[in-house]
Formats: C-alpha cells, structure tokens, sequence
C-alpha cells in the first residue's frame, strides 16, 4: 500500500513545474503575444513628443508599438494623458488606477485577439477605484518590486505619461502584483491612471 502512495505522489510530483520550466513558459508567453497579430515592439524615444499612442482603448493596436521599459516591461499607450505630469512630490504623488487583465500563459494556450473590456479581470468597473492606489517612486528596483502590493509594472508609464493617461501594459511576475510572483504568470493589463489628492 506505501509503494502505491509513494508511485501516486511522485507520478503527481513530475507533473509539476520547475521554477525554471516556469520563467520559460512566462518568456515565450510573452514573446508570443508580442509578435501576434502585427504587434510590435520599439524602443522609447528619446524626445517624448514621438511617443505614439493608439486612442482606442478597446483593442490592442497593431500600428502603435510596444514600448520597451525596465526589467521586461512593455507599454503601448492609448492616451497620453492632460499634460500635468505625474511626480514624485505631494500632492502629484498619489496615483489611483483602474484595470483589466488577463492571464499571458492562458493565453497562449490559445492565442486570439483580446478583446480586454470582455475577458479582462480588474477593477475597472467598481464603483470607487480610490482603494487603489500607490505613491508614485520610479526608483525602486526590480528586486523591490515583489515587496510592494501593485509591483513595479504598473508605475513605470509614469516616466513617459501624465494625468488621467491610460496604456496597454505587458508585466512579468517579478513585476507584478505581489500576490502573483511566485506563480510566475505574465499578464496583459489595461490601465488608467489618475492624481488623487491626499
């Protein structure tokens, strides 16, 4: 009877994945999704005035690039925001956002175009999105970035957008929210972006 536990326990054991076979996954996840349906990626122009920004929310473009930020992050802006720049001193330091998100791993699975507002999985539609929130600081690094609840991902726009800006994001799981890091799951997001006072 032990030797039909143990065979059952570790037939179940080599099923599961190694950390490794993890990150592997998450990185073709990614690649995919990047280069699926006319994606593209770009590197962030020095003058900011030739950052491009898609203006439609609805669907990921394939005529706007995919910005390439820190640590494995990429941006495709759809709104550049009202021209008040979002900073790292009060009071335009607080930044409430809304999101969707979907799972890149899933996603893979069966690739197709996203449709965000349908599939997507967030807070975009609460009633009051001021429980989310952080206190912009774009020196945090990488290594930080699973200690803070929303990760570094989701802030790294802010060098680029400004007030009420929104943006297609791709966020490995170290960049995450802190609560998915060690599933290492890659997600697609949606977000806005907005100064809430203190």
């Amino acid at each position: 009877m032990a030797v039909a536990v143990s065979a059952i326990v570790l037939s179940g054991c080599g099923k599961a994945q190694t950390y490794a076979e993890m990150l592997k996954q998450e990185s073709e996840s990614i690649d995919k999704f990047l280069s699926y349906g006319g994606h593209y990626t770009a590197t962030m122009p020095s003058n900011p005035d030739e950052i491009a920004a898609s203006g439609d929310e609805r669907r990921v473009s394939n005529t706007v690039p995919f910005y390439e930020l820190a640590n494995g992050v990429y941006m495709q802006p759809v709104k550049k925001g009202n021209g008040t720049k979002i900073t790292t001193t009060s009071p335009n330091n607080k930044v409430a956002f809304r999101f969707l998100r979907v799972n890149l791993n899933t996603w893979a699975a069966s690739p197709h175009d996203i449709a965000m507002f349908n599939e997507g999985v967030g807070n975009y539609f609460y009633s009051d999105i001021s429980d989310y929130y952080f206190f912009y600081d774009p020196v945090y690094t990488a290594s930080s970035s699973q200690y803070y609840t929303y990760g570094m991902g989701i802030e790294y726009p802010l060098a680029y957008l400004t007030d009420e800006s929104s943006c297609y994001l791709v966020v490995p799981s170290q960049m995450g929210f802190s609560d998915g890091v060690s599933s290492v799951v890659p997600y697609l997001y949606y977000v806005e972006y907005y100064i809430i006072s203190k």
